[in-house]
């Protein structure tokens, strides 16, 4: 976990890329506000995606994430990543 995102990931060599899946439950807010996130989420996810390893990803979002502007969910993001490609 990272500030409020968790990150599962399985790797697999035969995938040419990443694919990535989010897991945005009801407790984070209301349908408009998850579809929010979900949209930011992509867009972040996509200019980074040339970082990842090839395979499956499940992004999942905590409630406190709804307190984060854009910038700052950007360098969360860029932390979770971080934290996944050590491990």
């Amino acid at each position: 976990r990272f500030n409020g995102l968790w990150c599962v990931m399985l790797t697999a060599a035969s995938l040419s890329q990443a694919h990535v899946g989010y897991a945005i439950g009801r407790s984070v807010g209301g349908a408009v506000l998850r579809n929010r996130i979900r949209r930011q989420l992509r867009v972040l996810v996509s200019t980074r995606e040339s970082a990842l390893q090839p395979g499956w990803y499940l992004i999942g979002v905590q409630p406190q994430v709804t307190r984060l502007t854009f910038m700052q969910l950007g360098e969360t993001v860029d932390g979770l990543f971080a934290k996944v490609a050590t491990t």
